[in-house]
């Protein structure tokens, strides 16, 4: 098995993804809330690159709400914005979002012409992990990163998972994906890791905190989300 990490969203663009599973991250925050949304009731996701297309899209579906972001903050007239912690039961079990992020969601859009395309973030990593054993196929992990640039949030996620694939078969990678995986053996606090690098601290200073002590929690959910056809669901 040969898994290749990817830095950011345009890097996928033209990748001959044929035969392969791919796993998109971003942890701060788009896929953290699709995890999370799926694990209190949501019943469809459904991503997109601009705001305009996301708003005619949801505005035909009478169990619609909209979610996105831009520069982290909410868009004007959206349901919500990014925060994993304001996807409750009580807002959106059994609704259908649309949603649109900076980087998640065209991470996802980026991608073309793979066998799976999964949702990862630090919340269902063995998850991720043990779909991706159980299939067995080469993988690209997709990290979305931030404004086309490598994100250290995502890279340390991604070294993760490969991480615990290593743990179960024997994998191949290139020294990109060696690296990161060194890292993640290496981090023994994801928080301490992470606070000083530029996204996280972004975050923090526009006063989502809570938002970052929940993502960077390990394996709080066995949701594993999948892309198909235009639609995020889940197993």
């Amino acid at each position: 098995m040969q898994i290749e990490i990817l830095n950011s969203a345009k890097d996928v663009i033209n990748k001959n993804l044929k035969g392969k599973n791919i796993v998109v991250i971003d942890v701060l925050r788009a896929t953290s809330v699709m995890v999370t949304a799926f694990k209190n009731g949501a019943q469809s996701i459904f991503p997109f690159e601009n705001i305009d297309d996301t708003k005619q899209a949801c505005s035909l579906n009478n169990n619609g709400l909209l979610a996105g972001e831009r520069k982290g903050l909410k868009i004007e007239g959206f349901h919500f914005g990014n925060s994993p912690l304001d996807f409750t039961p009580e807002k959106i079990d059994g609704k259908n979002i649309f949603m649109t992020t900076s980087n998640g969601t065209r991470a996802i859009k980026n991608a073309k012409g793979y066998d799976n395309l999964y949702i990862a973030s630090y919340l269902n990593l063995s998850a991720v992990a043990n779909i991706l054993l159980k299939d067995e196929k080469d993988t690209v992990i997709l990290c979305a990163g931030t404004d086309d640039e490598f994100s250290l949030d995502d890279a340390l996620c991604a070294g993760m998972i490969v991480n615990k694939i290593s743990e179960q078969i024997k994998i191949q990678t290139n020294d990109a994906t060696l690296s990161l995986q060194i890292l993640a053996n290496l981090s023994k606090n994801i928080k301490t890791t992470l606070e000083n690098s530029k996204h996280y601290s972004y975050l923090k200073s526009i006063g989502y905190e809570n938002d970052l002590e929940y993502c960077i929690q390990k394996d709080i959910c066995n949701v594993v989300p999948f892309y198909k056809n235009g639609v995020i669901k889940y197993i």
